[in-house]
């Protein structure tokens, strides 16, 4: 990785050039429209996406830290919580906090799990939580932050969640177990009802990572999809993340930590006095925080109502539905089942790694799963002429493949490196870091 640092000009340049080189970057981006279907972009319905982005140039500056001293800031959060808690099966007992994203939420979660076994398992001092080996990477990533291990438990052949497994995974420093509504790498919603009555049984601490779920299931549900129950209805579930970003259509950062009542909520919070200027307190981990993008969601919330969620749900639907038909007609392609807006792409008899390679020279940007290889899509509502061009290049790609015609491979894990000259220098840094260490 090049040493050499990118300096502040020595004198302002012009609005009007700025814009152009911004404009320049902007085009050099794979369009949003190319990117709906690898969580790059989420837009709904277009008219939504309009209003979405009004609203939050309005509330751009506003810092969401200090909505205790805005009566009109603390309604939006306010009437953003208790509609997310009646989506998520929350009585009038239940709580919530308003974070960043997933990561954010699933900290807050597992924060709160740890605090509340220190008082109900006083001599684990090495807590563990045990989950199926589909359980969201950030749940690892808090967990390592927060000094607890992680034990996973394999999937079943059919790739669901080992209820029996992960029972006997149970160990004398479990405190919880962590399942998802649905998982990504798989797409389906793990089984809750049975989870949360073992964490019942167990007196373990059950939460269920919605983020991607959260906002669209409810009004799958609505249409008649049918997938195990998962919420904060369920007996033992604890707590429940949910990404407003995602398919409630909120712009980034914005995401939810729900609580089954306040007994949960209690062990969440993190007052601090120990300085000169009194109570400092926050809804997450994070301080300053954008209101913008509550503002957002609360203005498509009234917008839409849930006859509009509902209305986006179907042709989210569509589209999905309309992936597997193709699919299915496409020989040697295959899809996996799912209770949700996530859909895999997998093959017997292709290497998939050529599809996602192919698909891309083609302008679409597809993240994927490694155990087993497949081509991960997360499907938002797209236009008759975008779904035909996804599905023809689809078509095409594996024509192409069999023909001998793509040899270029695409990356289907999560995150890693594509051009070195044009990637991110953390990146890259981290790459040599990590590099250095395996040396050692």
């Amino acid at each position: 990785m090049t040493a050499d640092l990118y300096s502040l000009p020595d004198s302002g340049v012009s609005y009007d050039e700025i814009m152009a080189e911004v404009d320049s970057l902007f085009s050099e981006m794979t369009p949003e429209g190319s990117g709906k279907l690898s969580s790059t972009a989420f837009w709904g319905v277009s008219d939504a996406y309009k209003l979405s982005k009004e609203v939050h140039a309005k509330f751009f500056s506003w810092n969401a830290l200090f909505t205790f001293q805005e009566g009109a800031a603390a309604k939006l959060e306010n009437d953003v919580i208790d509609i997310c808690i009646s989506l998520a099966g929350g009585d009038e007992n239940a709580r919530g906090n308003l974070t960043s994203g997933g990561t954010e939420s699933n900290f807050c979660a597992l924060h709160a799990m740890r605090n509340w076994a220190r008082k109900t398992y006083p001599d684990i001092k090495t807590p563990e939580i045990v989950a199926p080996y589909s359980i969201h990477s950030t749940v690892h990533k808090v967990a390592r932050v927060l000094d607890i291990k992680v034990v996973t438990v394999p999937q079943l052949a059919d790739l669901s969640a080992d209820v029996a497994g992960i029972e006997a995974a149970i160990g004398p420093n479990t405190i919880g177990i962590a399942a998802s509504a649905p998982n990504w790498p798989y797409a389906t919603v793990d089984p809750i009802e049975e989870l949360g009555q073992l964490a019942d049984r167990r007196n373990l601490w059950l939460h269920v990572d919605a983020c991607v779920g959260a906002y669209i299931l409810p009004f799958f549900r609505d249409l008649g999809e049918e997938f195990p129950d998962y919420d904060l209805k369920v007996t033992g579930v604890r707590s429940m993340s949910g990404d407003l970003h995602k398919y409630g259509y909120a712009p980034k950062p914005c995401s939810t930590i729900l609580w089954r009542s306040q007994e949960e909520q209690a062990h969440h919070y993190l007052p601090v006095t120990e300085w000169p200027c009194g109570l400092y307190l926050s809804q997450g981990f994070v301080g300053s925080r954008p209101l913008a993008p509550v503002a957002a969601i609360w203005a498509l919330m009234h917008y839409l109502g849930r006859a509009g969620y509902v209305e986006n749900a179907r042709k989210l639907l569509h589209v999905r539905d309309a992936i597997i038909g193709k699919v299915a007609s496409i020989d040697g392609l295959k899809t996996w089942p799912t209770n949700g807006p996530l859909l895999q792409i997998a093959s017997d008899e292709i290497d998939i790694q050529l599809v996602v390679g192919s698909m891309e020279q083609r302008g679409w940007r597809l993240l994927g799963v490694l155990e087993p290889p497949a081509i991960h899509l997360t499907v938002d509502v797209l236009s008759e002429e975008q779904l035909t061009k996804f599905l023809t290049d689809l078509e095409e790609s594996v024509d192409d493949i069999k023909s001998g015609k793509t040899t270029n491979e695409g990356l289907l894990s999560y995150g890693g490196v594509g051009a070195e000259d044009t990637a991110p220098k953390w990146l890259l840094s981290a790459v040599e870091i990590f590099e250095r260490q395996q040396k050692q």
